[in-house]
């Protein structure tokens, strides 16, 4: 064999060797997104997942625990909806299908508007020393426990792992953030309608305010199935 030719098959049986190599880096990348996708598609267990960041307004980090009354208000409001609709079987209005979207994914996306909505009143409120008087804090209380044993008696707070506590903090925010939202309405010569958080006119102040989503978390929610039981169904 001449040397030319050792040269020629050498050159050949390396590229064969390198090609080997990519391909199975290739094939690691693949598996590894694949798993990675996989993992990020799995539906997560509210309760467990607490402290995971679903969103940030101006700076602060909200959590899965921040937005549990918001679960639990919203999907009490489909529920009552999806009963009408019908009793027998209310799983079929949570996965019906209007508006280009499911009505479960058009609920939670509702709550995580209303969080991020009464965070920037809130944030608002505390900026301009806004308080509670003595009227709106009895009104705030008796929310509390009539949400509270609501949710007890239903065995929902032990679905979202949540104590007391973080209902109160909720609804007090909540509070301060509709006391907020009236005044600041007011100020724009406008309804307090106008500033709900559906509305044209909230959204466009919305834009002037830092909000991010962590869609990621948000989209693992099984939402419907939180508080509620009902058949899962893929995005």
């Amino acid at each position: 064999m001449t040397f030319s030719k050792r040269i020629k098959e050498f050159r050949q049986s390396r590229k064969k060797y390198i090609v080997t190599i990519v391909l199975a880096v290739i094939v690691m990348l693949l598996s590894g997104y694949s798993y990675w996708r996989e993992s990020d598609r799995t539906k997560l267990v509210y309760r467990e997942s607490l402290d995971r960041e679903v969103a940030e307004v101006n700076g602060e980090k909200l959590t899965l625990s921040d937005m549990a009354f918001y679960v639990a208000y919203e999907e009490n409001q489909v529920e009552q909806q999806a009963l009408a609709y019908d009793a027998g079987d209310t799983s079929k209005y949570w996965n019906l299908h209007t508006n280009g979207t499911y009505v479960r994914i058009a609920a939670r996306n509702a709550t995580i508007q209303m969080l991020v909505h009464d965070e920037i009143f809130y944030q608002m409120a505390v900026s301009e020393g806004i308080e509670l008087n003595e009227e709106e804090e009895e009104t705030l209380l008796l929310s509390i426990q009539d949400f509270w044993y609501d949710l007890e008696n239903e065995g929902k707070e032990e679905k979202l792992g949540i104590d007391r506590q973080t209902i109160e903090n909720a609804l007090r925010k909540m509070m301060y953030a509709q006391k907020m939202q009236l005044i600041y309405s007011q100020l724009q010569g406008a309804s307090y309608e106008d500033y709900e958080f559906y509305a044209d006119s909230y959204q466009a102040f919305a834009k002037t305010q830092d909000v991010t989503i962590n869609e990621n978390v948000l989209k693992r929610i099984s939402f419907g199935n939180v508080t509620l039981e009902h058949d899962k169904k893929e995005e």
